[in-house]
């Protein structure tokens, strides 16, 4: 029988474990940086041409290499870290298995030229694609310069993988910034290709760190933390409540000098956060994890990026509780409360307004206030300007600025107009008249098409909802409505989404998105990263209606925004826009990305979850809702509507057989 087992030759393995550890030109950048911090070095240099792969190269001051240990580095499994399996134990270092230069050299053009400081004269040793190197003496300042050329060479199909050459620097400006601030102590400096991006000084003060990489706006709000038990120690910078993002994208997680990705410690400081943040909202952090290497393991991944805890609930707790109590300590109490239950109970009100915590006489008006603070609190933009009232004879009428009501019942009659533009006088709710379509409210005679299928069955819907009136609304979150036959339970978020989806695209369509320049221009601080992504879309973003000047380092001036951004803060609104983007880590098209932006805004100005409705603010809902296009789900393919017919009732509490 012929043998079907065979060895494969050390060439083709090293590609194989180039695989593995050297992914992207970032996988590069990182093992070189982990090589010289390992080496001693106190600055650190990184010129990047491109997207890494023409070429990258990273100077250091560390200890450097003599004749006899630089031809060995190159060689897999070759380490000066550890000698036998028990040093992981001990580990202080920050690579050990010896694969970062054999597989990078397998890949590409390797040259290191190196000198201990005790030489007079350094050595180079230079291979392509892992053959056999040359070594040769030069003159070279103390310390390690490699420089990688045409990475992935003779690896075509990973070169097809790498994304825009904006994303890759990116990915490899965040790699280097989340080591700067694992090394405060270490002097970075990035370039790209000769203009230097990123500069750290060295000096050992995070916060000047997070300065450098963050902006100095940020970086000022940051909140230290350092809390020690007998077995960990915890350090770093943490964020107030107030300042979020929607995306972890600014969480840095570290453990002895070493970054690590964990969702074990990103949910840690999320339960320390529980109550004081909005929910899907995130902090910034920069947290250094100090502890015993037997404690934890890096070894479950070649990147040596992921990490194991041995004892995950008391590392929690402990993470979670010092998170917290730092956070109350910072700031009054007072200012850190859920939407719906504070964490102390504020003062008695002695100024005369409205105390929302405090018993009302009259607990109808007490209840029409908190629901509009809970609805500001819930969006965090003021509600709008027009009202409308609902009378005690349970007829819907516009209230006009001139219509007047009594003391009692003024509270409690001004609710919010959920849609602008005058509201239709309706007869009473018991009896709701059939609602017009949009075109017959514009004068406008509706013709029959048959187009598709799927305008058809929209069509069917928007005649069904028109024979629906609202009942109530369950927790705050769903309309139920009926005809008398069917229950019908709409997701008033997701509803309100789709119409204000449709309304906002059919602006842009319309070629409606002139920009409004703003009165005061915002200024605004970017990561490398960040900053990156803006670059990439600039011209996108210029067409949508965005107006940015460069000011400075990572610095720009929003100086004007599209139409349609209305009255939220474009700032805001253009921050978590980049950071969505950067979360989904893709180049979009002009019209993926312009989808995107109106997705966000669609979501902005929509009503939450638990936002209180009239009978009137229901039915002005369903009959917007009944006019769109697409009623059945909202922009992000969520169902806006369930229906439950009598039948089915009817067979759940066995009325029929």
């Amino acid at each position: 029988m012929t043998s079907v087992i065979h060895i494969l030759d050390s060439h083709s393995a090293n590609q194989i474990a180039a695989g593995e550890v050297v992914e992207r030109p970032v996988s590069v950048v990182k093992e070189l940086v982990e090589n010289a911090l390992d080496a001693g070095a106190k600055h650190i240099d990184i010129s990047i041409e491109e997207n890494g792969v023409p070429l990258i190269r990273v100077r250091d001051d560390g200890r450097g290499m003599g004749e006899e240990d630089l031809p060995l580095a190159v060689l897999r499994h070759a380490t000066s870290k550890i000698t036998k399996i028990q040093d992981l134990d001990s580990l202080q270092t920050l690579g050990f298995r010896g694969e970062a230069l054999a597989s990078i050299a397998s890949v590409s053009t390797l040259e290191i030229t190196s000198r201990p400081p005790s030489e007079i004269s350094g050595l180079s040793f230079s291979l392509t694609g892992g053959e056999p190197g040359v070594l040769q003496e030069v003159g070279c300042p103390p310390g390690t310069s490699v420089t990688v050329r045409n990475l992935f060479f003779n690896t075509p199909a990973r070169l097809k993988f790498l994304k825009s050459k904006a994303t890759e620097f990116g990915l490899i400006s965040d790699t280097v910034g989340r080591i700067a601030l694992a090394h405060p102590k270490i002097a970075f400096s990035l370039a790209h290709p000769t203009q230097v991006v990123l500069q750290t000084s060295g000096r050992g003060d995070l916060k000047e760190t997070m300065g450098a990489i963050f902006g100095q706006a940020i970086a000022r709000q940051l909140i230290s933390i350092n809390v020690q038990n007998e077995d960990w120690k915890l350090e770093g910078l943490i964020s107030p409540p107030e300042l979020v993002r929607s995306t972890k994208q600014a969480q840095t997680f570290m453990i002895n000098g070493r970054v690590v990705r964990s969702s074990f410690l990103s949910n840690a400081l999320e339960e320390g956060y529980r109550t004081l943040i909005p929910v899907k909202l995130h902090p910034i952090v920069a947290l250094h994890l100090y502890g015993s290497p037997s404690d934890y393991d890096v070894n479950v991944h070649p990147t040596k990026m992921d990490v194991k805890f041995k004892n995950e609930p008391d590392l929690s707790s402990f993470i979670s509780q010092a998170v917290f109590q730092t956070l109350l300590k910072s700031k009054p109490l007072p200012s850190f409360h859920s939407r719906t239950e504070p964490i102390l109970k504020p003062k008695p009100d002695t100024s005369g307004q409205l105390n929302p915590y405090a018993p009302q006489v009259n607990p109808e008006r007490l209840k029409a206030n908190n629901m509009l603070r809970e609805i500001k609190a819930e969006s965090e933009f003021a509600p709008p300007k027009n009202f409308s009232a609902i009378s005690e004879e349970n007829t819907l009428a516009p209230l006009s600025e001139e219509a007047g009501s009594t003391d009692d019942t003024k509270g409690l009659n001004q609710q919010i107009n959920l849609f602008p533009g005058p509201t239709p006088i309706r007869k009473p709710i018991v009896s709701f008249p059939e609602i017009q379509s949009a075109g017959e409210q514009e004068g406008q005679s509706t013709t029959e098409t048959d187009e598709t299928e799927a305008k058809v069955k929209a069509d069917e819907t928007q005649d069904v909802l028109s024979s629906f009136w609202p009942i109530g609304q369950l927790f705050n979150t769903y309309i139920l409505a009926t005809n008398g036959d069917v229950l019908l339970m709409i997701d008033q978020h997701a509803a309100h989404e789709r119409i204000n989806y449709e309304r906002i695209l059919a602006q842009f369509q319309q070629r409606k998105q002139s920009s409004q320049a703003l009165l005061i221009p915002t200024p605004m601080e970017f990561t490398l990263q960040e900053e990156q992504v803006l670059l990439e879309h600039l011209w996108i973003l210029s067409e949508m209606g965005f107006l940015l000047e460069q000011f400075g380092s990572q610095t720009y001036l929003l100086r004007g925004v599209p139409v349609q951004t209305g009255n939220f803060p474009a700032d805001q609104l253009l921050r978590q826009f980049i950071e969505e983007v950067l979360q989904k880590n893709a180049s979009p098209s002009y019209d993926k990305l312009l989808k995107e932006w109106i997705y966000l805004l669609a979501c902005k100005e929509s009503i939450k979850a638990q936002d209180s409705l009239t009978l009137l603010e229901m039915e002005q809902l369903i009959s917007r809702l009944r006019q769109t296009e697409n009623p059945y789900t909202c922009p992000h393919g969520r169902p806006t509507t369930i229906k439950i017919t009598r039948a089915e009732l009817e067979r759940r509490f066995y009325r029929v057989l």
